[in-house]
């Protein structure tokens, strides 16, 4: 688990585009909590634990392929990600 000091840790998020097969930016970031160290998709990392509204939310959404230029909606927790911005983790075992 991602310790910060002074604020809640901000994750980019991604997702698998089902068009080209390859991950894109959502150009979003949310602040959580608690999240993983690394990036890890909102399935995985949610599986034993209750979603927050902020992670909860980008279900729905709308998103870019940037490759193809197709429009796409998150429907599943599977292809959204969530990668932890580096220069705010500070490591568990200081």
């Amino acid at each position: 688990m991602i310790v910060v000091q002074g604020s809640m840790p901000a994750y980019e998020i991604y997702f698998h585009c089902a068009e080209c097969g390859r991950e894109h930016p959502i150009h979003l970031k949310i602040h959580l909590d608690y999240g993983p160290e690394q990036k890890q998709s909102l399935a995985h990392f949610f599986s034993d634990r209750a979603m927050p509204p902020q992670a909860t939310i980008l279900r729905g959404r709308k998103v870019f392929c940037l490759k193809t230029g197709t429009t796409l909606k998150l429907d599943n927790d599977d292809q959204i990600f969530l990668l932890p911005l580096p220069a705010q983790l500070v490591s568990a075992e200081k």
